[in-house]
């Protein structure tokens, strides 16, 4: 993001936090905000304000984005918070999220015969990745029972974590067509990027947590300091599994579930600091998500990529949650919200950034129209649905 681009958005960001309160009335959320602001400043080839998400520098920062965004998100999930849930985060991730990429797989082969498929499974296991905070008036809201916003938190939590190898290699496997590296070879390089990324990972979220930990049982770390380490750890994480021809993304998301491990009863306070930098991170990819959509109304244009965007968000997703909770007797409406509850947000955005810069031409482009199109029908969908189901939502009678 070039200067220009630094200035608009910090303008954006002013002006949001004036009206954010209003704004809220009307299920505007943030995403929604910061990508009309980068749709109308940043859009086109004369916008006022110039981005070049293309640049090296941005690549290297929406990948450190998505690093800090797993890292806090995987701090997060407490074994006490899985307990609360019951079976349902286990359900979710373990047999809903395999479930939802091979539906993804089957539905944008039907549609695109002609391409790869290892494009189509890099767009599907992109887009099974969730992002709560788009829905979050009703993931936060009293009248939903406990356990159902718990296990969309901790599903919204980890599945962008299991997702990310899963995209590291398809995007490998999907540039390395019509080269002389073969699908073996591709996955054995994964393979090794991942296993130095759980390596750093593991090292520097128990070496760091647990350092910090101590100090802080013996009143020996200043809370301030504490939570500037904290952030420390995710950045510290990425920036030495890239060193180490590793995957930062993983690394960082590993070093948060170790973090946690070692220390189960970490202050939410102090990671204020990582949630405050993720969330201008956040908008700063928002505001170049908005920026892309000139290039790709084209593409939205074609049925195909409107239909994979709404079979995405329903069927894709719906089928295999309802299939991955057969058994808990969970009601139907209980196991409808949940099914709906996967809005396609922020990972989906970065894996297609990223992705992206490893394809050239038709397939660069489709990955992209096909992210963008669902990304921009759930912001839509999610955010506005928010509210009104929450209060619609009712406590039902107990069972007999």
């Amino acid at each position: 993001m070039r200067v220009y681009g630094l200035i608009g958005l910090a303008v954006v960001l002013i002006a949001w936090a004036a009206v954010s309160a209003r704004a809220a009335r009307f299920s505007v959320t943030v995403p929604v905000a910061l990508l009309l602001a980068g749709l109308l400043l940043a859009g086109g080839d004369d916008a006022p304000v110039h981005l070049d998400v293309a640049s090296s520098g941005v690549q290297q920062l929406l990948q450190l984005a998505l690093a800090l965004i797993l890292f806090t998100d995987a701090t997060e999930i407490s074994l006490r918070r899985l307990r609360s849930a019951g079976h349902l985060p286990l359900r979710l991730l373990l047999i809903g999220f395999p479930l939802t990429v091979l539906a993804g797989q089957l539905a944008g082969t039907a549609l695109f015969p002609q391409v790869g498929v290892w494009v189509i499974a890099l767009v599907a296991a992109a887009l099974t990745a969730t992002d709560a905070s788009l829905a979050t008036e009703l993931v936060r809201h009293e009248r939903i029972p406990p356990d159902l916003r718990t296990a969309v938190t901790v599903e919204s939590g980890l599945n962008d974590g299991l997702a990310a190898p899963l995209v590291v290699f398809f995007a490998a496997a999907a540039a390395a067509v019509g080269t002389p590296r073969t699908p073996g070879a591709v996955l054995g390089h994964t393979v090794v990027e991942l296993v130095l990324a759980l390596g750093v990972g593991l090292a520097v979220g128990a070496g760091g947590g647990g350092l910090l930990r101590w100090a802080r049982g013996r009143d020996w770390s200043a809370a301030r300091a504490e939570r500037l380490a904290y952030l420390a750890i995710g950045v510290l994480a990425f920036e030495a599994a890239h060193v180490l021809h590793g995957n930062g993304i993983v690394a960082a998301f590993v070093a948060g579930l170790t973090v946690r491990a070692v220390d189960r009863d970490l202050p939410e306070q102090r990671l204020q600091t990582s949630h405050d930098v993720v969330a201008l991170l956040s908008a700063g990819v928002w505001f170049a998500f908005g920026s892309l959509i000139p290039h790709s109304l084209a593409d939205l244009g074609d049925w195909r990529v409107l239909l994979y965007a709404v079979l995405s968000l329903t069927v894709v997703r719906m089928l295999p949650v309802a299939l991955s909770l057969v058994g808990l007797r969970r009601r139907p409406r209980e196991v409808w919200l949940l099914s709906w509850l996967g809005p396609r947000g922020l990972p989906s955005v970065i894996f297609a950034l990223i992705g992206v810069q490893q394809l050239t031409g038709a397939a660069a482009q489709l990955v992209v129209s096909l992210i963008m199109a669902t990304v921009l029908l759930s912001v839509l969908a999610h955010g506005l649905s928010a509210i009104p189901i929450a209060e619609r939502w009712s406590s039902p009678p107990p069972n007999p």
